[in-house]
């Protein structure tokens, strides 16, 4: 058997290199959970119609780009999805209200998923500069995930301002990390 080693100063190069992505997603977190929390309907309401009218415009696109593209093989794929994307546009942006419940349930189990990762990769990983900042975060996200998937009915406005401290907390988190990752 052979000792696997890890070169704990190359990870930490590849880490330092890409600090300002977190630094920059941090704040991109803080942005958007504040405007969740001062204007969660306006907030959801605006994500909503955007996500819908982005799923009209791409399904209209390929659509288009399939009747005018040249490569048959391909062009009953594009045509499918193109008809998928406008039609489930138009679906998001009339039944806006089931469509953010379900966001809710996705937003939820993915709290509670990329929850226990960060918080086993904290664990885990001795050589992680921000593994205490991972192990809170984890923990938190796990605790925010089954909050939400056990009392499901929880209104939109309250999700939305939950949503809004979640991303809020997690953006400074972020931010926190990458200058400790800087440092590292």
């Amino acid at each position: 058997m052979s000792d696997v080693k890890i070169d704990v100063y190359a990870y930490s190069d590849e880490l330092t290199k890409g600090w300002w992505l977190l630094l920059i997603s941090g704040i991109f977190s803080v942005l958007i959970g504040g405007l969740l929390i001062f204007w969660p309907g306006a907030t959801i309401t605006v994500i909503t119609a955007v996500i819908g009218l982005f799923m009209v415009i791409t399904g209209v696109v390929r659509f288009f780009v399939a009747i005018l593209g040249s490569d048959t093989q391909d062009r009953r794929l594009m045509v499918i999805a193109g008809i998928v994307g406008i039609v489930l546009g138009v679906l998001v942006m009339k039944f806006p209200e089931a469509t953010i419940g379900v966001i809710v349930l996705i937003v939820a189990l993915f709290w509670l998923v990329s929850g226990l990762v960060d918080f086993f990769r904290g664990l885990t990983n001795e050589h992680m500069p921000d593994r205490t900042v991972r192990i809170m975060f984890g923990a938190i996200s796990v605790l925010f995930g089954v909050v939400i998937l056990v009392w499901p009915a929880v209104t939109v406005g309250v999700f939305a301002v939950f949503a809004g401290v979640y991303s809020a907390f997690f953006g400074v988190l972020e931010i926190v990390a990458a200058f400790q990752i800087k440092k590292a």
